[in-house]
């Protein structure tokens, strides 16, 4: 599965949530329906999503802790941010990849467009600026 997220939105994901408590686990059952449909749900909920990966489900699936929670990802059309022991973090936008991306790109251009422009040098008359202000404090 290729990688959507540039690694600027990847690491600045990662350093927001990566302290959440998991809200999902895969037991020793594996990777059924139930357990890929409740993943699902919380991504929809809310966009982010931290899964732990129990003893039982490594043994029984025969998959390490990385290849799993790839294929966790895939099935569910997500982005797997991290992996940190038994725990990783997936990442689907609710409003859909396609907007998410674009939103993205338009975000890049407009910091393009915004480059800075040099300050204007003024030209100013000591003489000129000392009688202006001595005015105003007669």
């Amino acid at each position: 599965m290729e990688k959507r997220l540039p690694g600027k939105v990847r690491r600045a994901v990662r350093a927001r949530y990566y302290d959440i408590p998991p809200r999902a686990w895969i037991g020793k059952r594996g990777l059924d329906e139930g357990v890929i449909e409740e993943i699902k749900t919380q991504l929809e909920k809310d966009g982010i999503l931290k899964v732990e990966i129990r003893k039982g489900a490594l043994i029984n699936t025969g998959l390490d802790r990385q290849a799993l929670a790839r294929k966790v990802a895939e099935m569910t059309d997500s982005e797997l941010i991290d992996v940190r022991g038994k725990r990783f973090i997936l990442f689907k936008p609710r409003e859909g990849w396609e907007k998410y991306l674009r939103k993205l790109q338009r975000k890049e251009l407009s910091k393009e467009k915004r480059e800075e422009k040099p300050v204007k040098k003024v030209k100013l008359d000591i003489a000129q600026f000392r009688r202006k202000f001595k005015k105003g404090r007669d």
